[in-house]
């Protein structure tokens, strides 16, 4: 199975490819479902179309929105370009922008987007007869009924959400964002009013009817975080071909965190075979040093009872800050230089995700000396360039790009 990542910047494309994702998607320009955030120029595309296939991972194109007629010319435009780049397939949701990139004859493969939410084996059927490659199956399936599409279409790629943030909506598409804040969740703007409190009126009594027993509220579209790292061979049973997590608009360390735990299962399970493979309890407990939302499975089990909803509020649980990422490792002076994203302090404890190690280096910052004047520092701050000692029995270097993280005061 594949390991498809979030790509939601250039950075954060890199971070995933160095930390073993097989594939990573991306935004077009103003035609993908971030499109605020997560827009890729098409120099940026170009740089990181050329890095991640040097390492041997593939990039697909998300312009996923729903197109009006005023849309087609800039779309076709940047999808001509990408196509030149080398760009390995593009994700769409719209039959009309299908039907041009069979009529103007482009050499790309086809993904289609959750958005067209495809339920069933007719529908892959007929997506294939229009020239499409691969579906991302709709998020209300379970995992038997996206099995059941697998052994009646073969020939067709099924991709599946395996972690992240879910949406209400059904398979993404909602109009409450355009309804209460004019900002369209189907062409990239959502401004996530699903995660807002809401209260229950009878209109007929006037009398508050509070859905849940809190009286002040609760949060009922708001939706708990997928995570499927305990089901890699069911994933596989079900014959998935692409394992997809979400998070365009998280960090570089979401990425990078996330993307190595996923790794780590899948080699595991191909190393080891189905029938010795064990899910180590390690792997949950770093995914949940990421910023997160109470783990769901979702709709893939039912047979499990999970809850999909979260109510008693819609902020995340974040124990770790992202406070770094590796400039560099003097190993003969036992010093690290750090670009500083969050702040972090001396006597802080820092992890270190090393992309090309499975083991996590921890230490104390015991002093933080500016880059640029080699003045000692209380603490580093976002955009700072420092130089922090190393304890002598950290013998290994540490790659450069590695990302760096300190657990938060009181956890």
């Amino acid at each position: 199975m594949e390991l498809l990542s979030p790509a939601g910047n250039l950075e954060k494309l890199k971070s995933a490819v160095r930390f073993g994702a097989d594939a990573v998607y991306c935004g077009a320009g103003s035609f993908s479902l971030r499109a605020p955030d997560t827009s890729f120029s098409l120099g940026d595309l170009e740089e990181g179309i050329s890095f991640a296939h040097r390492h041997g991972c593939r990039v697909y194109l998300a312009m996923n929105i729903f197109a009006f007629d005023e849309d087609f010319e800039d779309m076709i435009g940047y999808l001509k370009r990408a196509a030149e780049m080398g760009i390995d397939a593009v994700i769409v949701s719209d039959p009309g922008l299908i039907r041009q990139i069979r009529e103007l004859g482009f050499d790309i493969k086809i993904h289609l987007s959750t958005q067209a939410n495809t339920t069933n084996s007719e529908s892959a059927k007929f997506w294939r007869d229009q020239g499409v490659d691969r579906i991302v199956a709709a998020r209300e399936l379970s995992l038997s009924q996206v099995g059941i599409i697998k052994g009646k279409v073969p020939e067709m790629e099924l991709e599946v959400f395996i972690h992240g943030a879910m949406c209400i909506a059904y398979s993404g598409r909602c109009l409450l964002s355009s309804f209460l804040n004019n900002r369209s969740a189907n062409r990239g703007h959502c401004s996530q009013p699903c995660r807002w409190e809401y209260r229950l009126k009878e209109t007929v009594g006037r009398e508050e009817q509070v859905i849940h027993e809190d009286t002040r509220g609760t949060y009922i579209l708001n939706s708990r975080d997928l995570c499927m790292i305990e089901h890699i061979p069911q994933l596989a049973a079900a014959g998935v071909d692409s394992l997809k997590i979400e998070g365009r608009m998280k960090t570089a360390y979401y990425v990078a965190a996330v993307t190595r735990i996923y790794r780590a299962a899948l080699d595991s399970y191909y190393q080891s075979g189905a029938e010795s493979y064990h899910f180590r309890p390690e792997w949950l407990d770093e995914l949940k040093k990421v910023s997160h939302r109470p783990y769901t499975t979702g709709f893939y089990l039912p047979e499990l009872g999970a809850e999909t909803e979260y109510l008693a509020d819609s902020s995340y649980i974040r124990d770790y800050d992202f406070v770094g990422i590796v400039d560099g490792h003097n190993l003969e002076r036992k010093t690290l230089k750090i670009q500083a994203r969050n702040r972090f302090f001396i006597g802080d404890i820092l992890e270190i995700l090393d992309p090309n190690s499975s083991e996590i280096v921890s230490f104390k910052a015991e002093r933080i000396i500016d880059e640029k004047t080699g003045n000692n520092l209380e603490a580093a701050h976002n955009s700072y360039i420092v130089q922090v000692p190393l304890p002598a029995e950290i013998k290994t270097m540490i790659s450069k790009y590695a990302v760096i993280r300190r657990k938060r005061d009181g956890n």
